[in-house]
């Protein structure tokens, strides 16, 4: 299995964002990860195409950069960062579309093998939190730390 390096990131002191550099075969863009509070033990991470020019970011534009594993990678690398600097919390995600939802838990299936990750990722199912599975069409995750 062909091993994917991690973008450099950049932090902010409370590593709630991070931001890198896509590079393939459409160019070079901004983007940025970033986790806000949903509750008091909850944060939802979102990741986003940043314009440098107008400091706007974007959820619905598709780089289409052939990059897709960097940047999966680089996503997992700022979540451990996150989890690390605040323990006990935990990361919910979804797509800006139900295709995007898709796609994160067509990722996620590649790449997330339980027994060798220190994360436990949970799938909503129907309102209901479950543990991940292949196969199961989630409307969205939770991401935390194993104890």
């Amino acid at each position: 299995m062909k091993q994917f390096e991690a973008y450099l990131t950049t932090s902010n002191e409370e590593n709630t964002r991070f931001q890198f550099q896509s590079e393939g075969k459409r160019g070079v863009f901004e983007k940025v990860v970033f986790f806000t509070p949903l509750t008091i033990d909850t944060y939802n991470l979102a990741l986003l195409d940043y314009n440098t020019e107008t400091g706007g970011y974007d959820d619905l534009s598709v780089t289409d950069n052939g990059d897709m594993p960097e940047i999966l990678v680089t996503v997992i690398t700022t979540i451990h960062q996150f989890l690390g600097s605040k323990p006990g919390k935990k990361i919910y995600f979804e797509g800006s579309t139900p295709a995007r939802t898709r796609l994160y838990q067509i990722a996620i299936s590649k790449i997330y093998d339980p027994t060798q990750s220190d994360l436990i990722i949970s799938g909503l199912l129907e309102g209901e939190w479950v543990i991940f599975e292949r196969n199961t069409r989630f409307e969205g995750f939770l991401i935390e730390k194993k104890l």
